[in-house]
């Protein structure tokens, strides 16, 4: 798994339920151009085309299967021209990648102007942390916030979706036992109980 662009190691909390919350918050119309960044097998993709008839395209360093619209590239090297997507969308990816800035700098430059960047991913609702397991940086929202702002962005919503991480925490657990969950998580219950890990929807507008 390339440091720079990890997949999500784990199911997807709230699954296409989110993307959808995404897609009806921003009013794209019909045909818009989006980017999915570290989009895995690509079934954000697919979903975005079939069910919105979307010009929908992926980027990931180590895509699972094959398709004429995902490309294997780095995030901090998008392969398409400047000012070209609607919005780009990174699903449960920005915290496992290393170099976030220029991450966000390369989905500026993509971005029309008034483009949306939408992110929904793991945070610290406590005390922020950066494990070495599948988490990664866990920033709180008002880190995450200035990492974006910063980025040439402005900020228009962000939605807290914490229940959804919940239920399926509680199935990882039910499945595998709490010591078998938090040791594949790379950390311990009483670090967790001091993040108190949420998961968010972000949307912003290229300024």
């Amino acid at each position: 798994m390339h440091p720079n662009q990890p997949q999500c190691t784990l199911r997807r909390p709230g699954g296409f339920e989110l993307t959808q919350r995404a897609i009806e918050l921003c009013g794209f119309g019909r045909g818009a151009t989006i980017l999915d960044i570290g989009c895995g097998s690509g079934a954000t993709v697919n979903y975005l085309r079939s069910e919105y008839a979307f010009n929908a395209y992926g980027i990931d360093t180590e895509p699972q299967g094959e398709s004429e619209y995902i490309q294997s590239a780095p995030a901090q090297h998008i392969p398409f021209a400047s000012h070209t997507m609607d919005s780009v969308i990174m699903e449960c990816s920005l915290s496992l990648m290393d170099s976030r800035p220029a991450v966000l700098a390369e989905c500026h430059r993509v971005l029309k102007q008034g483009g949306q960047l939408i992110i929904t991913d793991m945070y610290a609702r406590g005390e922020p942390a950066t494990l070495s397991g599948p988490l990664g940086s866990l920033d709180s929202r008002d880190m995450l916030m200035e990492l974006v702002e910063n980025s040439g962005f402005s900020v228009t919503h962000f939605e807290d979706h914490t229940h959804h991480l919940k239920t399926l925490w509680g199935q990882m657990i039910l499945d595998r036992g709490a010591e078998a969950f938090y040791s594949y998580l790379g950390t311990t219950p009483q670090q967790m109980k001091r993040i108190k890990c949420g998961y968010f929807l972000l949307i912003a507008v290229r300024e």
